[in-house]
């Protein structure tokens, strides 16, 4: 190993800003070809940290990688934004830093469906469903896609399951 992998490398085991440790740990394997296990000996990283930050390089579009440079955006946020398509990125960090949303409620809007029209509709029919049968109903828009999704039924107690069940079971033998 020369001089210059080793002063990349001390630096990086000093390093406790995430922009910082990306830009060393970008350099370490793609310009000076530092093998894993080298960079994992000396970092005293674990594993699966290692995975995720070489992850966040490779997945993070530029100008995310710049918020996380400037300290807006932690190592948690970082990686929720690398679940989505580079296009999407940008427009979710700066609106997460401006809403200072938490990585928590990140998530949550992540797997939501965001068409509010299709969400209002499910809602009339779960609540117009439920008063005509008695059950607690709830219909629900598949997150990726509007035209699939999921009815749940909530049963309180074995009674209203048992009432379920017959009613369920009803209509298949009727038909």
């Amino acid at each position: 190993m020369n001089r210059r992998q080793l002063g990349l490398l001390e630096k990086l085991c000093a390093r406790t800003k995430l922009g910082e440790q990306l830009e060393l740990l970008e350099e370490l394997i793609v310009i000076e070809n530092v093998t894993r296990k080298t960079i994992l000996e000396v970092t005293k990283w674990q594993d699966y940290h290692f995975r995720h930050m070489v992850r966040l390089i490779h997945k993070l579009v530029p100008e995310v990688r710049y918020l996380i440079g400037q300290d807006k955006i932690n190592f948690s946020m970082a990686r929720a934004i690398a679940s989505l398509p580079n296009a999407k990125q940008e427009d979710a960090a700066r609106s997460a830093i401006a809403k200072r949303t938490s990585v928590h409620q990140f998530r949550l809007s992540l797997k939501s469906n965001n068409n509010s029209k299709l969400i209002q509709q499910l809602n009339r029919l779960s609540d117009l469903y439920s008063a005509r049968t008695g059950l607690d109903i709830n219909i629900v828009a598949d997150k990726n896609c509007d035209i699939s999704g999921s009815w749940i039924i909530r049963y309180h107690d074995l009674d209203m399951f048992d009432v379920i069940t017959e009613r369920v079971i009803g209509v298949i033998y009727r038909d």
